[in-house]
């Protein structure tokens, strides 16, 4: 019978055991967090690098912005094809968005576009939904594809091409009119 106090006593052990566990699980964990040292990674920093060297002081550039803080539907109701797709996206960013240097508007957003490896299959549809919200949000997407080196003079034309105004073209009836001689002789200088 010399066991018996040797079954109680490993009883109590287990009761003590859970009873801890379950009281240290009550506390709140304590919770570890890390530091990213760079906002941007290396690719895109290297573009960063190039992207300000091409533009100057024109345009301050923005890094890792929502696209749907700077998108949204012109309906308000939270139902419909425009919030579908918004959501579609889910949290996306944009690398990189452009606003110009004297007010701060929005000029365009940039996108790097990731090189396809050898022997992998990448699906790439005709038209990007995103390119299809900027488009109809009238907010210029700049698509570069991203790579080792970046030439600023294309980037900047790039850049220009996607902030360029269309211009106005006034139709009048009868055509194109172009002055003659004889108008501009009666013209007081």
């Amino acid at each position: 019978m010399s066991w018996i106090p040797f079954a109680w006593a490993a009883a109590l052990l287990v009761v003590i055991f859970v009873l801890h566990r379950v009281i240290r699980s009550r506390k709140a964990p304590r919770v570890s967090y890390t530091r990213q040292d760079f906002l941007l990674s290396p690719e895109e920093r290297q573009f960063f690098h190039s992207l300000r060297k091409a533009i100057g002081d024109d345009y301050v550039i923005f890094g890792k912005i929502r696209i749907t803080d700077i998108i949204t539907p012109r309906s308000v109701s939270s139902t419909g094809a425009a919030w579908d797709a918004l959501e579609a996206l889910g949290e996306e960013h944009f690398p990189f968005v452009l606003c110009k240097q004297s007010d701060l508007s929005i000029a365009c957003a940039l996108q790097l576009i990731q090189h396809k490896l050898p022997g992998q299959k990448v699906h790439v549809p005709a038209t990007h939904p995103l390119r299809t919200i900027c488009a109809a949000a009238g907010l210029p997407l700049v698509r570069l594809e991203a790579g080792p080196f970046y030439d600023h003079h294309d980037i900047r034309l790039a850049v220009l091409e996607a902030v360029r105004k269309e211009p106005l073209f006034i139709s009048e009836t009868g055509g194109r009119k172009e002055p003659t001689i004889a108008e501009l002789e009666k013209l007081e200088l």
